[in-house]
């Protein structure tokens, strides 16, 4: 390019110098102020001389300019390999922050959604050591007086208690009819239920907090907190609403014989809410659902039952499952290496029972489902655990 530049600049100083020296006005005459023409020339004869010249130059410097202006001009990537390797080595860094993660961002990451932290999985849920006490509940200290305080003057009948589910997880905003948790009939009928809900977060105090759900006796809602005397008909139609928040309450209950002043043991099923609730998406072309279900932290839990809500090919999930339709997997919350076995042979209509043998899980688990066919839908599940 250099050497072009050179050259058209030289010619056209060479053709300049030309056209003056040779394309003479005339030369004076001493005395008569005559032109002499030098035979040969004329004053057209430089133009004539030197114009085919100054063409090329003009064509050699429009060249130039295209040639210049091209390279400026955006042309196309030639891709090949050596090309992607360059881009791969100089590329600039990505503007999308969720691919800009610090380590602990990540690892913030990965304890959010599987309860994998520095120290091993885990959950924010309280410890199992936690739940409430008798007296705590239901006695002096409790704040209850009269026919509500069972800290004395009653005498113990464990089979007065309803039968109930030790643990539970639910989608936000979901409703659980209490009926539901029911694990069998009570050896003892007693004539009414004591009821009351709290959450797993205690007080600066020590004391029980204000729970996140709440309680519904038909459509009335029930004071958190508070001692509530029930029927064993009013109870078995309670229903907990979950809040839209991830969040464990406390469900106790106590069945009372005021004749023959007896009582049961207390019983408290913990009720926790997954804030993400069933969450579905698509893997190697096919629709899966998975649901999250944790629950109190450090307890182990040998056995899970599964209850799912939605539209199946064969009228529920247990002949989907027969038909080869649907697949379902249920592992450790915090350590998917941990599965667990389904009984499908103990399982019956839309429940699913599921062991975990000698290697019970912590913390919870995470129920996944794929559909092997467009027609399945899941809705709702619900996870009793242990």
């Amino acid at each position: 390019m250099v050497d072009s530049i050179a050259r058209s600049q030289g010619n056209v100083v060479v053709a300049a110098t030309l056209n003056r020296a040779l394309k003479p006005a005339g030369f004076e005459r001493i005395g008569r102020n005559e032109p002499i023409v030098i035979k040969g020339f004329s004053t057209d004869t430089a133009t004539q001389l030197f114009q085919p010249i100054t063409n090329v130059i003009d064509a050699q410097n429009a060249l130039l300019e295209q040639r210049i202006f091209n390279r400026l001009q955006e042309e196309p990537e030639r891709v090949d390999a050596r090309t992607v390797a360059a881009r791969f080595r100089t590329r600039e860094r990505n503007e999308n922050p969720a691919l800009r993660r610090t380590p602990d961002q990540v690892l913030e990451d990965l304890r959010i959604r599987f309860g994998i932290t520095s120290e091993g999985p885990r959950t924010d849920f309280a410890s199992v050591s936690n739940r409430p006490s008798l007296s705590e509940l239901f006695g002096a200290s409790s704040g209850e007086t009269g026919s509500n305080n069972l800290s004395s003057g009653f005498t113990s009948d464990t089979g007065l208690s309803p039968l109930q589910s030790s643990r539970v997880a639910i989608a936000k905003e979901a409703t659980l009819d209490i009926s539901d948790l029911s694990l069998g009939t009570s050896s003892s009928t007693p004539e009414r239920i004591l009821v009351r809900l709290d959450s797993s977060e205690r007080g600066s105090e020590d004391e029980l907090g204000v729970a996140q759900g709440k309680l519904l006796l038909n459509g009335t809602e029930l004071q958190n907190g508070v001692v509530h005397s029930l029927t064993v008909a009013e109870y078995n139609s309670l229903q907990y609403v979950a809040r839209d928040i991830e969040a464990l309450d406390y469900l106790s209950v106590i069945g009372v014989d005021d004749t023959n002043q007896t009582r049961g043991e207390a019983v408290t099923t913990a009720i926790s809410t997954s804030a993400s609730g069933v969450e579905r998406f698509l893997r190697d072309g096919l629709e899966r659902f998975e649901f999250i279900a944790k629950t109190e932290a450090g307890i182990p839990v040998p056995r899970v039952s599964i209850d799912f809500e939605g539209t199946f090919v064969n009228g529920d999930i247990l002949s989907d499952i027969n038909a080869g339709l649907i697949e379902v997997s249920v592992n450790q919350f915090g350590n998917l290496d941990n599965g667990g076995t389904n009984l499908l042979l103990q399982s019956s209509g839309n429940t699913l029972d599921v062991t975990f043998g000698s290697s019970p899980p912590l913390d919870g688990v995470v129920v996944n489902i794929k559909a092997l066919d467009d027609s399945v839908d899941i809705s709702d599940i619900q996870v009793k655990l242990g």
